[in-house]
């Protein structure tokens, strides 16, 4: 079974599309301050901005794909497109962390003027509060919708609330004492930062993507929702995995060799009634067998 999701979809293209506006103001405004005030660190923040921005288009793509029904030739479904997505999304990571971490390195020997350092503390403040609630309200709601696509996207833009907070805090510094060498340092953190980001991503989505079952906290919730209907007497051979945003879960059942083939189909429909109820998408796949005391699992 697996249960309209087109509603689940929508929401999920409108949180990226959130993630989309946010990020080109950003990208704008960091850029304009960046080249006005000349700080290493800024301008690595605007290019982190419109990484940001890039992975945003790609990830609303990758979810509005993912949400296509089966054909023939994707029987079921397109939800590792999110995985696939994701993927690309963490590799413009990788790359970005690398170029700041160049760039910052590069800053200790570029002599270069500072100026307006004020303005340059108010824009990071800024955007760090703003990406503070917009990257909080994405990992949420991505798992909420079991998006690896929103996810991923809110994870990005989460790196960015400690990269602004961090460059804010680095200009202070050194607006009070003249350390210069803090600009070019703050870069190289931010790219060190971003690296470790990546590292954590890449490892979630090659979980997805190797069908790894799910965790032992949801595996008790499905044993939980078997256990509670009393026709099934006993039952076995439960897998799981992840595609996208989609539960796939199989599973032999035994029930009394008494019960007609109506009954037992009515309570294959109540267990994916209730998968449904607690996993959203799901695609339910479950085999009936004749329960035997003597030929327990």
């Amino acid at each position: 079974m697996k249960p309209p999701s087109g509603g689940s979809d929508r929401q999920k293209q409108r949180v990226i599309m959130l993630s989309l506006v946010s990020n080109t103001c950003l990208v704008i405004i960091k850029i304009l301050v960046g080249l006005a005030t000349g700080l290493v660190s800024i301008i690595a923040e605007a290019v982190h901005s419109a990484n940001d921005l890039l992975t945003s288009i790609i990830a609303f793509f990758g979810v509005k794909k993912s949400s296509e029904p089966p054909d023939e030739s994707h029987q079921f479904g397109h939800g590792k497109v999110e995985v696939i997505t994701g993927t690309i999304e963490s590799m413009f990571i990788l790359g970005l962390g690398i170029y700041i971490i160049y760039e910052g390195i590069s800053g200790f020997f570029a002599e270069k003027p500072h100026e307006f350092i004020e303005i340059g503390i108010a824009v990071m403040l800024f955007s760090g509060i703003v990406n503070l609630f917009i990257s909080s309200y994405m990992i949420k709601r991505g798992r909420e919708l079991r998006s690896i696509g929103v996810e991923v996207d809110g994870e990005h833009l989460r790196a960015d609330v400690i990269t602004s907070f961090g460059v804010a805090a680095a200009l202070i510094i050194m607006k009070f004492t003249g350390w210069h060498w803090l600009d070019p340092a703050a870069a190289i953190i931010i790219g060190l930062w971003i690296l470790q980001i990546f590292v954590r991503l890449i490892k979630k989505l090659m979980f997805q993507n190797l069908d790894a079952a799910l965790d032992e906290n949801e595996l008790k919730k499905i044993r939980d929702i078997i256990d509670s209907i009393p026709e099934i007497k006993s039952y076995h051979r439960i897998r799981t995995r992840q595609g996208g945003s989609t539960v796939f879960i199989d599973m032999h059942i035994k029930v009394d060799p008494q019960l007609t083939v109506e009954t037992s189909h009515e309570v294959t429909r109540n267990i994916e009634k209730l998968l449904g109820e607690a996993f959203g998408d799901v695609n339910v796949l479950i085999h009936v067998e004749p329960f035997s005391p003597e030929k327990l699992p």
